[in-house]
């Protein structure tokens, strides 16, 4: 799995129909109906429609850039390959450590759902220790191999598995989404004119808190050499997802603000936004449960796509020499990457088993945090492949200004959401997270590149005896191949 290839590198078999189907349900749009206005809603309040707007557009703007490589190269590195391809080693370096925390802080937060709402669910029946730690951890740890052994299976028993937990989720949302706006009405006036006032900070905050959902966008392209027609089928369900989902969770938002207003005392029992609503909407207790469960076995869609897209990610690193070998080792029976399957998995247990331990009667301000935590690690990549496709129109003296344009906007606008947590911090635990995000990718960033120094010295005195040649400049030639196909 090298980083970037030729079209013949791999075995094709996913239909533009089925890697548009994972990427989407790997989104969980179901949880995101739910979820993102309810956490825009923390920060931004009436103007949570205007956070809703600017993670569609950024995101969509941040797409384009991402196509744009996409449409040329066949890469199962996806951003990490693209950028190496304008800028060198050095971008492929900082975008693996951001990347490789950021699926292992995806994989944890989308646990974390599934936890909340089985939870959630146990609440409802009667059992008051549902959202305690042993419970949660050992939910947390099922969720978690059940993935696993989708993904272990193969890409192709995943997409069947995703697209029907999807199929079976967004109809029961979408009554609740609907009862919620029936019954409490749309208060447009004072949406659109900020009642209860404007604040430019908390408008910023809710757009990185609801962008979680379209996190990792992208990931899709992990799976180009295994997709019949990457250079058409990739960058449709790449930039499908920004435009789609971002223009379903605008109108979810102005929809459900109100119905979010009335259920303020039943969020802060520590319902979910979800039941809340069915409650507040009339639709009665057994539904407003049943919706937990249902929401509870949808985000499994969104777990087991991760873990796909970031297996594959970690084995290409793996193959590239950043990780060690044996992490990139395929199952001889179904040809996926299951060394990298149950490593991501362990290694984003470990992140959301210390973060509960450390936060255990807050679970929502955990969820904050690591939902803050992704976008931040995202941001970085995001920034550098806006530049990268600065500097490519520029190379090719490209006469587009709308191109220039959408990449200096998603770049600066990517950046401010980081930025905006360093000059407006919101609550803690998610003030930390500004700072945590840039330590933890320094730590890796360093991590990454001694290991691999240390290995390629060490492959160094066995090749010289005889004479091979190519075993001491395996990793050096990854880099040079993909400067040569820019």
């Amino acid at each position: 799995m090298s980083s970037t290839s030729t079209p013949e590198a791999g075995p094709r078999q996913l239909t533009r129909g089925q890697i548009v189907g994972l990427a989407v349900a790997s989104m969980i749009p179901a949880v995101g109906l739910a979820a993102v206005p309810a956490l825009m809603f923390v920060s931004a309040g009436n103007a949570s429609w205007l956070s809703a707007l600017l993670s569609a557009a950024v995101t969509t703007f941040v797409g384009l850039s991402v196509i744009t490589f996409a449409r040329r190269h066949v890469a199962n590195g996806s951003l990490y390959s693209y950028l190496s391809l304008v800028f060198g080693p050095w971008a492929r370096l900082v975008a693996a450590a951001a990347l490789l925390l950021g699926y292992a802080a995806m994989i944890a937060g989308i646990t974390m759902v599934i936890g909340v709402y089985v939870g959630s669910f146990l609440l409802s029946q009667g059992y008051s220790g549902g959202l305690e730690l042993p419970v949660q951890l050992a939910v947390y740890a099922v969720a978690l191999l059940i993935a696993v052994f989708f993904a272990r299976r193969g890409v192709d028993v995943s997409v069947r598995a995703a697209v029907v937990l999807m199929a079976v989720a967004i109809p029961v949302v979408g009554v609740v989404v609907v009862a919620s706006a029936t019954t409490t009405g749309l208060h447009l006036a004072e949406q659109f004119s900020f009642e209860g006032g404007f604040s430019s900070s908390g408008v910023f905050q809710g757009m990185a808190a609801g962008a979680t959902f379209l996190m990792g966008f992208e990931s899709c392209a992990a799976l180009a050499q295994e997709t019949k027609d990457p250079k058409r089928d990739v960058p449709f369900a790449v930039l499908g997802i920004p435009v789609l989902l971002g223009v379903v969770y605008l109108v979810a938002t102005v929809l459900q603000v109100p119905g979010l207003f009335a259920s303020a005392d039943n969020l802060a029992q520590g319902m979910s936004p979800a039941a809340a609503l069915a409650l507040n909407a009339g639709l009665g207790e057994t539904f407003a449960s049943a919706t937990d469960l249902v929401l509870a076995v949808a985000t499994f869609a969104g777990l087991i796509g991760f873990v796909n897209f970031g297996s594959r990610f970690v084995a290409t690193l793996s193959d590239d020499g950043l990780l060690p070998r044996r992490v990139g080792r395929l199952d001889p029976k179904h040809g996926s990457p299951a060394t990298a399957v149950a490593t991501l998995s362990v290694i984003g247990f470990v992140v959301l088993a210390v973060a509960v331990i450390a936060y255990p009667d807050s679970l929502l301000s955990v969820y904050s945090a690591l939902a803050t935590l992704i976008v931040y690690l995202w941001v970085f990549p995001y920034v550098l492949i806006c530049a990268a496709h600065v500097v490519l129109l520029v190379r090719e003296r490209a006469r587009r200004p709308l191109s220039y344009l959408a990449a200096v906007l998603g770049g600066a606008a990517m950046a401010w959401v980081y930025l905006n947590g360093w000059v407006n911090p919101p609550a803690s635990p998610v003030d930390a997270m500004s700072y945590v995000a840039l330590a933890l990718i320094a730590v890796t960033l360093a991590a990454l590149a001694l290991g691999r120094r240390g290995r390629t010295a060490g492959e160094q005195p066995q090749a010289a005896p005889a004479a091979a040649g190519p075993a001491p400049v395996a990793a050096p030639r990854a880099v040079d191949a993909d400067r040569v196909r820019a």
